[in-house]
């Protein structure tokens, strides 16, 4: 599992940047319509052999030189392992208690204030945070490789949020539905979906704060697999939403790139088709001539 943290400096001119290395891609852009990384959230993707996971919003006691309120972001990858393995599928029970402790952040305090933004500010010291932040990528290696390794055993060290006593959304919402983070199971449905995604399933999983209702997440970008939604509610929406189900995908979407290469192949034949009518009508005309 590859672990990546992000948070800014103290003076104006330290922006957000990683403190060590950057993923490849900030695939969570794809989302910024749906939820804002600088309050409390939760992104999860499973596709194509990867998982990908972002926590962001989570508060730090630090501000900047204005005393804005700083806020960290963690972003997490690695591979499904079915359940009961070793190697990459360890990885499923640490991040399984970090995003139950995130949620159980969430509920018990407005801004997410809890448990996981501790571990982070006692990780991140000001001082540290400036000095890597100041530097070039490329520098610092050493102590940015020591922060990671420290993060890591760090967030490996949590231990799942206590259990709801609710054991999960009705059944008959099927695999896509959409909940308020409150509401009577939505937590523990969701972190049974996360566990699906870490396993073998592709899937998506989301705390998302932009959103209100399932009409809200009709343009969400698309994937194969079951799809939750808990709506965080601290900006817009409720968090106590009933449990709704979501429509299926469409079967264009469903079929993605081989339904593109079927249409392609059917154009020819129908311009074919439209060329040979033609030709028969002209045909007939030359007759009557």
């Amino acid at each position: 599992m590859q672990i990546y943290l992000r948070t800014r400096g103290a003076p104006r001119r330290l922006d957000y940047g990683f403190l060590g290395p950057a993923p490849e891609s900030r695939w969570w852009d794809a989302y910024s319509e749906y939820t804002a990384t600088e309050r409390p959230c939760l992104l999860a993707v499973t596709s194509n052999g990867r998982w990908r996971i972002l926590i962001s919003g989570v508060p730090s006691t630090r501000t900047d030189s204005v005393g804005t309120l700083i806020y960290y972001t963690l972003v997490l990858e690695g591979s499904p392992g079915p359940r009961g393995t070793v190697g990459a599928g360890q990885d499923r029970p640490a991040v399984l208690a970090l995003a139950s402790r995130w949620l159980d952040d969430v509920a018990g305090h407005p801004e997410g204030r809890g448990v996981l933004a501790d571990v982070l500010d006692g990780i991140c010291s000001s001082t540290e945070v400036d000095r890597l932040l100041a530097a070039r990528p490329s520098e610092l290696t050493t102590e940015r490789k020591e922060l990671t390794a420290r993060l890591a055993t760090a967030l490996a060290s949590l231990n799942p949020a206590p259990p709801a006593q609710h054991s999960g959304v009705p059944a008959l919402l099927g695999e896509r539905w959409i909940a308020g983070r409150t509401a009577p199971g939505a937590n523990a449905a969701f972190l049974a979906r996360l566990s699906s995604l870490l396993s073998d399933e592709d899937g998506q999983a989301h705390l998302l704060n932009l959103v209100s209702s399932a009409e809200d997440i009709t343009t969400l970008p698309p994937g194969p697999g079951p799809l939750a939604v808990l709506v965080e509610g601290g900006m817009v929406g409720d968090p106590a939403m009933r449990a709704e189900a979501l429509p299926k995908l469409r079967p264009e979407v469903v079929a993605g790139i081989p339904k593109a290469r079927w249409r392609a192949a059917t154009v020819p034949t129908a311009l074919t088709a439209v060329i040979l009518l033609l030709l028969g009508l002209a045909l007939l005309a030359s007759r009557w001539i």
